[in-house]
C-alpha cells in the first residue's frame, strides 16, 4: 500500500493583512515539494565511569526546519503573503497543515469559538450494527450535532454536521443504540486561532515561523524559492477516518 504525493496542499493560518487580530485559512499555491523536517529528541548522557559503552537518556527535544519548494510568482497572493510573512519580526509563530492527496480539495477551516471543533474518540466500543446516535448536553451552548461512523463493529469517527454555539465548556457525548456498548467520546471546542480540520482527509500539523524566504533566478528555469520554516514543538499527524 502507498499513497501518492501528488495531490498533497500546504495551508497555513495567518493572520489577516487589514486586521491582524483575525485569522484566515491560505492555502500555498503551486508547491512543488515539501519536507516537514525532523524533530530528534537530544541526547543526556549518563554514562558512569564504570561503563565500556556510553549511555543516554532521552532528553528535550530539538525541531528542525521544514522546507517548502515554490514555483513563486508576484501575480500569486500567497506567495506575497507568505513573503510579507517572513519579513515582519512581529508574527512569532504561524501553525501549519499539510493536506494528504487521500482528500484533495478538501479545506480546513478557521475555529470559531464556543462551538464544536472536533469530537475525540476515547473508546471505539464493540458489537456495533448501526452507528449509534451522538447527543450533546450542557456546555451552555445549544445546537451541536453529530453522527458516529462505524467499521468493524466499532465507532471510529465522527461527523460533525452542526458545529452548535455559544458554547462556555466541553458539552458531554452521549452515545446511545446501535446494538453495541462501550463507546466514548469528548467534544473540543474551537479557538478563533487554531484550524479545524474535516475526517475526510490525512493531516500533518505543526507550528512554525517562516525563517527565509529567497528567491532563485536561473537561466531557462521557471523563478523557484525553498523556504525554510523553523518549527516549533511538536508534531501530529492526524489519519483520515472517513471518506467524504
Amino acid at each position: 500500500m502507498a499513497i501518492l504525493a501528488q495531490g498533497t496542499q500546504v495551508y497555513a493560518l495567518v493572520p489577516t493583512a487589514a486586521n491582524r487580530t483575525v485569522f484566515e485559512v491560505m492555502e500555498v499555491e503551486c508547491a512543488t515539494a515539501f519536507s516537514p523536517g525532523g524533530n530528534p529528541a537530544d541526547q543526556v548522557e549518563v554514562t558512569c565511569l564504570s561503563d565500556t559503552v556510553r549511555k543516554y537518556l532521552r532528553g528535550l527535544r530539538t525541531p528542525g526546519q521544514a522546507s517548502l519548494t515554490l514555483n513563486v510568482d508576484p501575480r500569486n497572493a500567497s506567495h506575497v503573503r507568505l513573503h510579507q510573512i517572513s519579513e515582519d519580526d512581529t508574527i512569532e509563530s504561524i501553525r501549519w497543515v499539510v493536506g494528504w492527496s487521500d482528500g484533495k480539495g478538501i479545506k480546513p477551516t478557521v475555529g470559531v469559538a464556543g462551538a464544536l471543533a472536533a469530537i475525540e474518540l476515547t473508546n471505539g466500543g464493540t458489537g456495533y450494527t448501526s452507528a449509534p446516535t451522538v447527543a450533546f448536553s450542557g456546555g451552555g451552548g445549544t445546537g451541536a450535532a453529530a453522527t458516529a461512523i462505524i467499521a468493524d463493529g466499532k465507532v471510529v469517527g465522527f461527523d460533525i454536521t452542526n458545529a452548535g454555539s455559544g458554547y462556555t465548556s466541553k458539552p458531554t457525548v452521549t452515545l446511545t443504540g446501535g446494538a453495541g456498548t462501550g463507546a466514548a467520546a469528548t467534544a473540543v471546542l474551537g479557538d478563533a486561532d487554531d484550524f479545524v480540520l474535516p475526517p475526510t482527509r490525512t493531516w500533518f500539523l505543526f507550528d512554525g515561523y517562516v525563517a527565509d524566504f529567497p528567491f532563485d533566478h536561473a537561466a531557462n528555469a521557471a523563478v523557484t524559492t525553498a523556504a525554510t520554516i523553523q518549527r516549533s514543538g511538536g508534531s501530529a499527524w492526524i489519519p483520515k477516518t472517513t471518506n467524504a
